[in-house]
C-alpha cells in the first residue's frame, strides 16, 4: 500500500549539485543532498543524520537505516562522519556493474556521473506503458554484469542484487512496477520524482532481504534458462558476449 502523491515540501526544492559539491554513485544519497534533506554540499555528514533523512523521506526503519549508514560510514568514511564522494572508493561498497554508472577501470574511485548510455539501456528495459517490475530489474543486472572481464565476487554481486531490491522497493506503484518516467528523474536527474508515491509501510531489514533474494533468485533462474537453451546454427551468434555466457554455463 502506498500513500497519495508524494509532493516535495518547499524547504527541500530539488537544485542540483553545484560545482565542488560531492556526490556518490548513490541515487538515493545524491537525491537526498540534491533537495536538502542531507548538506546540499554533501561533505561532513553524520551518521545520525544520514539515517534520519534516510527514515525520513524513504521510509526505512531505524535498524535498516542504521546497518546502511553504518556500512557507508565504516567503509568509506572517518571519525563517524561520511562524505558522499568517498562512496565511489572502487569495491568498497562501491562496484563494477553498476546501473547507470560505468565501470572503474582500474581507477580507485568509480565514476560518478551517470553514463548516458548506461542509463539509456537502463530505461530501454522498461515497459514504455507499465513501466519496470522486479523481473526487469534483475534483466538488467544480468546485462550489466555479462559485460564485466571478469565476475563480481559473491558480496558485490549481493549488494547489486539488493540495489535493485531496494530501487523496487523505494519506487514501485501499487501495480508492483516503476514507471519510466520515476526512473529517469531518480536514476537520471537524481531527484525525487514527481508524482512519487512514498511506501505507506515502513520497509524493515526482513522486506529487504527478502527481495534482493528474490532478484537473486530471478538471475539464477534466468542464467540456467540461457545456458540450457541450444542457439541453431541460423541464429549462432558467436560473439564475445555469447561466448563469455558459455564459459559462465560450463564453470
Amino acid at each position: 500500500m502506498s500513500t497519495p502523491n508524494w509532493t516535495c515540501p518547499p524547504a527541500h526544492p530539488f537544485i542540483p549539485a553545484a560545482q565542488g559539491d560531492r556526490r556518490s554513485p548513490c541515487p538515493a544519497l545524491n537525491a537526498l543532498a540534491n533537495h536538502g534533506y542531507l548538506p546540499r554540499n554533501g561533505q561532513n555528514i553524520g551518521l545520525w543524520h544520514l539515517i534520519s533523512a534516510v527514515q525520513e523521506v524513504y521510509n526505512l526503519s531505524f535498524i535498516l537505516a542504521a546497518i546502511l549508514a553504518l556500512a557507508g560510514v565504516l567503509f568509506c568514511g572517518r571519525a563517524f562522519r561520511l562524505d558522499l564522494d568517498a562512496l565511489a572508493l572502487h569495491n568498497k561498497i562501491e562496484h563494477d556493474a553498476s546501473l547507470v554508472h560505468a565501470d572503474a577501470l582500474g581507477q580507485q574511485r568509480a565514476p560518478i556521473k551517470v553514463d548516458p548510455k548506461l542509463l539509456k539501456s537502463f530505461l530501454s528495459h522498461a515497459d514504455p506503458r507499465r513501466g519496470m517490475s522486479l523481473y526487469d530489474l534483475a534483466q538488467v543486472r544480468i546485462s550489466r554484469e555479462a559485460q564485466l572481464a571478469r565476475p563480481l565476487d559473491l558480496i558485490h554481486s549481493q549488494i547489486g542484487a539488493a540495489e535493485a531490491a531496494l530501487c523496487w522497493l523505494l519506487l514501485k506503484q501499487d501495480s508492483g512496477r516503476i514507471p519510466s518516467s520515476t526512473l529517469l528523474q531518480w536514476y537520471g536527474e537524481e531527484r525525487l520524482p514527481d508524482n512519487w508515491v512514498r511506501p505507506r509501510r515502513v520497509i524493515g531489514l526482513l522486506d529487504a532481504r527478502s527481495k534482493a533474494a528474490e532478484v537473486t533468485n530471478i538471475m539464477s533462474t534466468l542464467k540456467k534458462s540461457t545456458c540450457r537453451s541450444t542457439p541453431s546454427s541460423s541464429n549462432f551468434d558467436v560473439s564475445v558476449l555469447g561466448l563469455r555466457t558459455i564459459l559462465k554455463c560450463d564453470s
